[in-house]
């Protein structure tokens, strides 16, 4: 299973990135021997630290700068995925009613708009229910919208137990065999439960790391490169985890 993350300072080389549109310093970060890419939507940002309803100036202006950073993507690797835009409803204090409805037609937006990216597809259920989820893909493969290889998973509920993932993710795997899964932000703990049924998750694991060296997120540069350090540890130990090995490099 593939970790995609980013490293806290653009001089750090990591081969699987995940950038998003609403950080600034996304660019810097790409350079030649970059194995993969995702352009993230920026879901976090906009719907939980914003506490927006819809992406600033609507699907089709945001979906444009997600195009954008992803051409700029393409012209240092070749392996570059663009999140469509979809919508949470596991953020608690902002949840988006018809966040299915809306994310399925931001899919057919981005596919009939923008037919060059390669696009991962979304998949929303309603709040802690894989039986929406599994609906979700079956509704998304009756209107052909399952295109392309790359397929997202998005956790709606805020539990993230071990036994809700495990059925979450095998739940998927049933329903799209032919197809790499994505699964969002999978915290450390349940990388051992969903690496048997996916392909590859993201995850912002460094601020897990400065917490358990400091009790609290890094202040410092310094702390930053010590937690860094203990996250590509974290991975030698687990023994790579399959596409996680890498040799590390310098620039």
């Amino acid at each position: 299973m593939i970790i995609f993350t980013r490293p806290p300072y653009p001089w750090m080389f990591y081969p699987y990135l995940i950038l998003s549109v609403t950080d600034s310093t996304s660019e810097r970060y790409l350079r030649r021997g970059i194995e993969a890419v995702i352009i993230d939507s920026g879901v976090y940002t906009v719907f939980k630290k914003l506490g927006l309803r819809e992406y600033p100036g609507g699907p089709i202006a945001w979906m444009l700068k997600i195009v954008s950073l992803y051409n700029v993507a393409k012209r240092y690797v070749s392996s570059v995925y663009a999140v469509v835009p979809d919508y949470p409803v596991d953020y608690k204090g902002n949840p988006v009613p018809n966040n299915v409805e809306k994310t399925i037609r931001n899919i057919e937006l981005a596919l009939d708009s923008f037919k060059d990216v390669d696009w991962i597809i979304p998949v929303q259920g309603r709040p802690c229910s894989i039986q929406s989820v599994a609906k979700t893909i079956e509704l998304l493969e009756q209107l052909g919208l399952l295109r392309g290889d790359y397929i997202a998973i998005a956790p709606n509920c805020n539990s993230r137990s071990e036994e809700y993932m495990r059925r979450l993710v095998f739940t998927a795997r049933q329903l799209l065999k032919n197809k790499k899964i994505h699964v969002f932000g999978v915290p450390m703990k349940l990388w051992s439960v969903v690496e048997r049924y996916a392909d590859s998750t993201d995850t912002i694991a460094l601020n897990s790391m400065c917490r358990k060296l400091f009790g609290r997120l890094c202040r410092t540069k310094s702390e930053n490169v010590e937690a860094w350090k203990l996250f590509l540890e974290e991975l030698r130990k687990r023994k790579c985890l399959g596409a996680c090995c890498w040799e590390e490099k310098s620039f």
